[in-house]
C-alpha cells in the first residue's frame, strides 16, 4: 500500500496564521487605496457640478443659482429654483432623482449620477451641498459685510471661494445651503468629515482639493452629527480648522472676532 502523507493540523495553523497576518498588514493599505479612488471620483463630481454652476451663471447675466436646494418661487404651482429640487432621502430612487432634475443646473449636468459621492450611503442619490454665501442663506452679517454672492460679479479671488462641498448628511442638504457663521467664531452645520476625517471642497474657478482636519474635536463634531459646535480658546487645531472653513466660505476672516 502506498502511503500518503498529508498537512498536519500544525501546518494548517501556521499557514492559517500567516494569511491572517498578511491581511491584517494589507488591509489598511487596501482601505486606504479604495478612499483614494472614492475621493478621485467625488473631487471630479464637483469640478462637474462647478462647471454647470458658472455655465449657468453665464446664461443668466452673471446671477447664481440658487444655493437652496428645493427653493421655490412661491407660485402654484411652484418653479424651483434652487440649484436641486427638495430633498427626500426616504424616496424611492427614481423619485429622489427626478428631485435632483427639477433644480436649475441639471439642465448643464444631465447625468445623477454626478450628484453623489461613490462613499455616499446606499438609496441616497444626493451627497453635494451649495455653501450658504453663495446665493444660499444668509447668516449673520454676512450681506451687508459684502462676502455674500447672489452674482458672479460679487465673487472675488474665485481661487479662495468654494461653491460645493461633499457634507453627506442628508438632514442638512435637506435644510437649503450649508451654513457656518461669518461674524461667529462657531461652527453651524457640523464639519464634513466622510473622507476619512475630512472634506472634499469645490472652488468657483472650478478647482477642487481635499482637507484632512487637524484638531480630534472638529473630527469629533464631525462623527457626531454635532450642530454648533464651538472650539475651545485654548484649541488650536480646531481654530484653524473653523478658520480654513470660514475663509473658504467668505473668503475672508471677520474682525471680530478673529
Amino acid at each position: 500500500m502506498v502511503k500518503r502523507r498529508g498537512f498536519t493540523l500544525i501546518e494548517l495553523l501556521v499557514v492559517i496564521a500567516i494569511i491572517a497576518l498578511l491581511m491584517a498588514i494589507l488591509m489598511p493599505a487596501l482601505n486606504r487605496a479604495r478612499e483614494l479612488g472614492r475621493r478621485s471620483v467625488c473631487m471630479g463630481n464637483l469640478k462637474q457640478l462647478v462647471f454647470a454652476w458658472v455655465m449657468y451663471a453665464d446664461d443668466n447675466g452673471g446671477d447664481l443659482a440658487n444655493g437652496i436646494a428645493g427653493n421655490d418661487d412661491g407660485a402654484t404651482p411652484p418653479t424651483i429654483t434652487g440649484w436641486v429640487g427638495p430633498v427626500d432621502s426616504a424616496a424611492t430612487q427614481p423619485t429622489q432623482q427626478n428631485q435632483i432634475k427639477t433644480g436649475v443646473l441639471y439642465e448643464y449636468c444631465k447625468n445623477p449620477k454626478v450628484f453623489k459621492c461613490p462613499a455616499g450611503q446606499v438609496g441616497h442619490y444626493l451627497t453635494y451641498a451649495v455653501v450658504c454665501a453663495m446665493n444660499g442663506h444668509v447668516i449673520g452679517s454676512a450681506k451687508t459685510a459684502q462676502v455674500w454672492a447672489g452674482n458672479r460679479g460679487d465673487v472675488t479671488r474665485a481661487n479662495d471661494r468654494i461653491v460645493f462641498l461633499d457634507i453627506g448628511i442628508v438632514r442638512i442638504i435637506a435644510e437649503g445651503s450649508y451654513k457656518i457663521p461669518y461674524n461667529q467664531k462657531q461652527w453651524e452645520h457640523p464639519p464634513p468629515v466622510r473622507h476619512r476625517d475630512g472634506v472634499t471642497v469645490g472652488y468657483a474657478d472650478s478647482h477642487c482639493t481635499y482637507w484632512k482636519w487637524k484638531g480630534q474635536g472638529t473630527i469629533t463634531a464631525g462623527r457626531n452629527d454635532t450642530g454648533g459646535y464651538t472650539p475651545g480658546a485654548g484649541d488650536d487645531p480646531e481654530l484653524q480648522d473653523l478658520r480654513l472653513m470660514q475663509t473658504g466660505v467668505y473668503g475672508r476672516l471677520c474682525s471680530p472676532p478673529w
